[in-house]
């Protein structure tokens, strides 16, 4: 199981990573796919995993609330 671990983990890594603002949501979206698909292999042996799944959602929640283009009203 450290196999998928380690892909979750390196997925959310790269989007916080990420530079490109044009790459960023592609990168979220790898992420989150990634951390679902370990979501619905998870065990109850996996001490402590849950939580950090958890968490790295919501980190990449906060990563696209943070960089999403902010849309200029004239008027």
């Amino acid at each position: 199981m450290k196999n998928l671990t380690h892909t979750w983990q390196q997925a959310v890594h790269e989007a916080i990573a990420e530079g490109d603002p044009n790459e960023l949501e592609r990168k979220i979206q790898l992420a989150e796919v990634a951390i679902f698909e370990r979501i619905d292999t998870f065990s109850a042996d996996d001490s402590g995993e849950d939580v950090a799944l958890f968490q790295a959602l919501g980190k990449l929640q906060a990563l696209r609330e943070n960089y999403r283009p902010r849309k200029h009203h004239s008027g």
